[in-house]
């Protein structure tokens, strides 16, 4: 259950769960039980799910199939010392809007902090990348392109979950080789810019090859079920207990 901090105002929640369902000592998010984001979560559909790795949480708010959007929609929080995405172009729209906190986005090598209440649409083609530069939780709502997008980022959580990562029990981000094919996965919805890509196209041909017959696995829709997230992070309360 969700542990309580009266002197902050917020909950300690989202921390990983061990085989019985028992909170493990991880990383937690602290949720500001009035406020904004904890009012979107307790409106979600979905579960809160988590890469303790990267010190992200969300939830799926709403997908195209539930007929509420074109677009599928994340609620997130990036820890203060979240990892940030590498630059990146989608071939369509994305937007982000502050809840709580302060977000850094960089668009097209611009950058621009955005507040609780800012918003701000990346076109398509465009570089961007964000991160939390400060040494409080962020929260925002982003309008993802599809959900290809959403199934990458959840696979990448579900496995940083099962230790696919991290050495001696710990949690980690992908190395070279997992993030080549989950890379390679991607391409029609995400385009990373670290390198061309001519040459992600040749390393997906030759490393990336390796890499699967090695047991590296891609995308998973199945880390998309709301029960693997219940059974692997734990979740907020609401009632005050």
């Amino acid at each position: 259950m969700a542990d309580s901090d009266p002197s902050r105002g917020v909950r300690r929640t989202g921390r990983p769960l061990d085989d019985h369902g028992v909170p493990i000592d991880g990383p937690a998010l602290e949720l500001p039980p009035n406020g904004p984001a904890a009012d979107r979560l307790r409106e979600s559909p979905r579960p809160l799910a988590s890469n303790p790795g990267a010190g992200t949480w969300a939830t799926l708010l709403e997908r195209p199939a539930d007929g509420e959007s074109d677009s599928p929609v994340l609620l997130q929080w990036l820890a203060p010392d979240s990892a940030s995405p590498p630059g990146h172009v989608h071939p369509s729209a994305e937007t982000f809007e502050v809840l709580e906190g302060t977000l850094t986005v960089v668009r097209d090598g611009k950058v621009r902090r955005l507040d609780a209440g800012d918003d701000v649409t990346v076109h398509p083609g465009v570089e961007h990348a964000f991160r939390n530069d400060t040494d409080e939780f962020v929260a925002f709502r982003a309008e993802l392109p599809s959900m290809l997008t959403v199934e990458s980022l959840y696979t990448t959580w579900g496995l940083d979950h099962e230790g696919a990562f991290g050495a001696d029990g710990e949690f980690g981000e992908p190395g070279v080789l997992h993030g080549l094919v989950l890379s390679e996965d991607v391409y029609d919805d995400t385009v990373m810019t670290m390198a061309p890509v001519a040459v992600q196209r040749l390393l997906w041909a030759t490393v990336g090859r390796v890499a699967r017959g090695l047991g590296y696995s891609g995308i998973d829709e199945s880390y998309l079920r709301d029960e693997f997230w219940r059974n692997h992070v734990e979740q907020p309360s609401f009632d005050g207990r």
